[in-house]
């Protein structure tokens, strides 16, 4: 094997790290910051080295992140609506903001108010291995780590020059990914210190969802079992969500031809007049990054080793969306209105009028609808988002000048600098006005120049181009001088500025043992932890007055917090009858938030080796996390998450649900109505931040047994048991916009004048126009299961007589027992294990694996790998849903590495091997028809690396 190759694979999944020798080398294991020789954890660690990044062909490390058991997928490349050009990684479902990331021990600059780290500032090429901890690490790594750790570990004593070329691409030549890296470093002084930098570049491609023939359309359940065109009621010729009367006598809300005439919206079968949205939308958002690390390190003697690390990266992702969807109520000129037609005129007045008829021709002067209109004639909303991160840090660690024991003092500074520039935005008082024309002597009639020309009433100012009258009455009716006028620039600037200073130290106890058992070992430390956050959005942004993207106000706020922890590793036993070691660790952390106060955490753990073959292990921890700035600082900003209205369920509501839908607004001849429904399935909801949020509090228990059987030499077999319960959990008041709804209309918690029911705003024709909700300490989060890892290796020559390599097999896979959502006490639970939908969101699957095998011959390493995704349920099975279930999906994905020369070698890889479709979905999906960021949406996708190293 040479030195290429060496290592590369994904190793000890969930069984426990441990250090590679017996001699005088100390390790640190995430989890813990006590140093200790052929240290074991006794919590499940899993470790990623970094070859498999190459494997697997990622050029972002989510890309492998997410393929874990123990994650639910968070944002990757996939994420365009939602998403915010970030990636990120979110242990057993419980969020991005439970699962801390750190780089070296060290916690890593986060990039929003929620303090979610962007994993598009990692750089592959200097990491030597990730290890994953799940579970509550509170005590030593303090608030954020309810969930667990990913620690991004990098490579301080690399030497010479490595570079580093790949390029992959899809069996249909698209969706092309570039990188490339190059690494130098050098040792110094005979070892003493090291030198070391890294520069690396990407560039992906983008792809439309109108790329691949599930994506392209969007779809809806058709409520027989099947799937139909669909998309959204905010179309190119406008709907009027007022009801009509039509000359045939039907009854309904209307779509207007170019002409300007008005006719019935056609809602029902396969041909119908939503607006198909999808295609324009990205499938995979297109990235530049280009990002710089740089480590030093040197001994100046035995007590004394300074190094820093300086990294900075800056990355573009941009995100595509169809063109402007408008849903507001407007007041517009009716009579004499150039732009519609006599007849239309009367329908409209009719239903819409405003009953003043001033020159008595049965026409109303003005009318007020709520129009849905697709600005097709303003061009596609685009979302530039620029991520630029910059961090330092400094320390000096060594041997103290007593005996046995370490120190390591270190500060870091970061920031992270995030610009978004969004084009496709346009100023609801300018379309409001482009429909309002001028009637300057008051006879009621549209004034019209000797050419037929009418002028706007008013002009509330903001545009560089005049007011000029808008004809929605129509696709492609809108003006490039209109169009013009309704654009609006919008632009936002957020900054996460942190600071950290802590110092640590670890040793053991000298004298002190219990049962001559052996020594004690020890570590304590304090830190200094001070977060700010600054978002600076442009004016029409900050006023939610702009349709296209969501409004978001302003927010700036700080905390900052002092700790103090410790931790003590005593052995009880050890060369005992069945104890060949006993071992209890203990740990605890006093911490002063300036907005929440004073917290502690504790942590209690154990470690029994029965024999060489046995060992027990168990942890039980206390957890905390600190609320973020955006949920203490936030405004009241605006969110358009999935909802279902109760009473615009088709086949009417029960008679208890219809008494409180007309109770809360909604007129009796529309309940039951799919026309008042939630537009393309979204509802605006206001969210806002709550300056008297309280920490949340976390258990974690995990209890599990690793065995190395003697019989099976290369065997190594883990099975834990993982239970985390979050009380005082923050969430949005309710649980969010969908359970709101629900609660108010079918609980016997809601009803009317419920804080619920309150909490929902409807327009005069019965449609939601808001859900607000502000974050509380409401909501309990549990989550249980079972992670069973197994590694085994041989060498052929032992079991086939001829030497054939090396095989190795690594095995992880996690049973969700529960994934329980209680959103205020008294609520039932939403049940997540197992399910997907409007109420869990990304599939959580109750049994998921990835199994990777290897085979190691003298120049080549091939490398199979299988994950299985189990089957998930819609988790709202009342719903007229035609895709109830998803069945189990299998992904294989092979790779072989060919060393041409020891400084020479070659990867090509094939993901998808089978080319597995994505599950096609209806109303009940995440976007695209699908969940892509769970399910592969890409397709067979071939991939080439080249590495030469001096």
């Amino acid at each position: 094997m040479t030195t290429l190759l060496s290592g590369a694979f994904i190793g000890s999944f969930a069984v426990p790290a441990m250090a590679q020798d017996a001699g005088n080398d100390e390790i640190v294991v995430t989890g813990s910051r006590i140093k200790k020789k052929d240290f074991t954890s006794n919590a499940p660690v899993a470790t990623v080295e970094a070859a498999q990044f190459e494997r697997t062909g990622s050029v972002n490390t989510e890309n492998l992140l997410n393929t874990l058991p123990q994650t639910v997928p968070g944002l990757d490349r996939t994420s365009n609506n939602p998403g915010n050009g970030s990636a990120t990684v979110n242990l057993r479902g419980l969020g991005s903001n439970r699962t801390l990331v750190l780089v070296n021990g060290q916690r890593a600059v986060p990039f929003s108010s929620a303090g979610v780290v962007d994993l598009n500032t990692i750089p592959i090429a200097l990491i030597s291995s990730v290890e994953v901890l799940t579970g509550g690490a509170s005590s030593v790594y303090g608030a954020d780590a309810v969930a667990g750790v990913v620690n991004f570990i990098y490579n301080d004593s690399f030497e010479g020059l490595e570079a580093n070329l790949g390029y992959q691409m899809t069996e249909q030549g698209d969706a092309g990914l570039f990188n490339a890296s190059v690494t130098m470093g050098a040792n110094l002084d005979g070892g003493r210190g090291n030198v070391a930098l890294n520069v690396s570049y990407a560039n992906r491609e983008s792809l439309l969802q109108g790329d691949r023939e599930f994506s392209q359309t969007a779809l809806f359940d058709d409520g027989n079992g099947g799937l139909i065109p669909g998309g959204s009621s905010g179309v190119p010729g406008t709907r009027s969500f007022n009801g009509y009367t039509f000359p045939d006598g039907t009854v309904a809300t209307g779509t207007f031809n170019p002409d300007g005439s008005i006719r019935p919206f056609v809602t029902a079968g396969a041909v119908n007049d939503f607006y198909n949205y999808a295609p324009v939308n990205f499938l995979q958002l297109p990235q530049e990054r280009i990002a710089s690390t740089a480590l030093a390190r040197y001994e100046i003697n035995e007590h004394a080793e300074v190094y820093g690390r300086f990294s900075f990266s800056t990355n573009e992702v941009d995100s595509e969306l169809a063109p402007t969807p408008i849903f507001q109520s407007s007041t517009f000129s009716l009579d004499g209105n150039p732009f519609l037609p006599a007849a239309t005129q009367r329908i409209i007045s009719a239903g819409a009028g405003d009953g003043v008829d001033t020159d008595g021709d049965g026409i109303d002067d003005t009318a007020t609808s709520f129009f849905g209109r697709r600005l097709v004639e303003v061009g596609n909303r685009q979302s530039v988002d620029t991520n630029q991160s910059l961090q330092a840090v400094f320390g000096i660690r060594g041997e103290t000048w007593i005996d046995g024991w370490d120190y390591d003092v270190s500060m870091s500074e970061g920031r992270t600098l995030r610009s978004q520039q969004q084009n496709g935005n346009v100023n609801r008082s300018r379309y409001d006005a482009g429909l309002l024309l001028a009637d300057a002597d008051g006879d009621g009639n549209v004034d019209l120049d000797a050419n037929g020309n009418a002028t706007c009433a008013a002009d509330p100012g903001g545009s560089t181009v005049a007011c000029t009258p808008m004809n929605i009455f129509g696709a492609g009716n809108i003006s490039e001088q209109s169009a013009a006028y309704l654009r609006t620039a919008a632009n936002a600037r957020a900054t996460f500025d942190q600071t950290v200073v802590q110092a640590n130290f670890s040793g053991d106890l000298g004298g002190f043992e219990v049962f001559n058992a052996g020594s004690i070992g020890a570590a304590f430390g304090f830190e200094y932890i001070e977060n700010q956050f600054d978002f600076s959005p442009s004016q029409d942004i900050a006023a939610s007055t702009i349709a296209g993207f969501n409004g978001s106000p302003a927010v700036n706020g700080k905390y900052d917090v002092y700790s103090a922890y410790g931790e003590l590793s005593v052995p009880l036993v050890r060369d005992m009858p069945f104890a060949q070691s006993i071992t209890l660790d203990l740990a605890g952390r006093l911490s002063d938030y300036s907005t929440t106060g004073k917290s502690n955490t504790y942590k209690i753990g154990g470690d029994w080796a029965v024999n060489d073959q046995i060992r027990f292990r168990g942890n039980y921890n206390t957890a905390v996390r600190a609320p973020n700035i955006g949920e203490l600082f936030s405004p009241q900003g605006e969110n358009f998450p999935g909802g279902s209205d109760p009473c615009a369920a088709e086949g009417n509501p029960n008679a208890a649900t219809t008494a409180i839908c007309i109770a809360t607004g909604v007129p009796a001849s529309v309940v039951g109505s799919p026309n008042i429904n939630a537009i393309s399935g979204q509802v605006r909801t206001l969210t806002g931040g709550n300056p008297n949020l309280q920490n949340e509090e976390a258990e974690t228990f995990t209890v599990g047994a690793v065995f190395t059987p003697t019989f099976v030499s290369g065997l190594t077999l883990s099975v834990d048991y993982y239970d985390i319960k979050i009380q005082d959990a923050i969430a949005e008041f309710g649980g969010g916009t969908n359970n709101v709804l629900s609660t108010c209309y079918t609980d016997p918690a809601g009803g009317v004048g419920s804080a619920f029911c309150n909490a929902i705003t409807r327009r005069g024709n019965g449609s939601i126009d808001n859900v607000s909700l502000l974050s509380q300490n409401v909501a309990e989060i549990t989550t249980k299961g079972i992670d069973v890892a197994a590694n085994y290796s041989m060498e052929t020559a032992d079991v086939f007589g001829n030497d054939f390599g090396a095989l190795r097999f690594t095995y992880l896979g996690t049973f969700v027992e529960e994934n329980d959502f209680v959103a205020f006490d008294g609520a039932d639970p939403i049940e997540c294990a197992g399910n997907f939908g409007v109420d869990c969101g990304t599939p959580d699957p109750s049994y998921r694996h990835r199994l990777t095998t290897i085979w190691d011959t003298d120049r080549f390493s091939t490398q199979l790998a299988w994950r299985l995704v189990g089957e998930v349920d819609d988790d709202d099975p009342s719903a007229i849903n035609t895709v109830e279930s998803i069945d189990t999906t299998h992904y294989f994905d092979g790779s072989t590495t060919f060393d041409v020369s020891d400084n020479l070698a070659f990867t090509f890889g094939i993901n998808n091997i089978f080319d597995e479709s994505p599950p096609v979905i209806g109303d009940n999906d995440q976007q695209a028809n699908t969940y892509p960021n769970q399910y592969d949406v890409f397709g067979r996708t071939y991939f080439l690396n080249a590495k030469t190293r001096f």
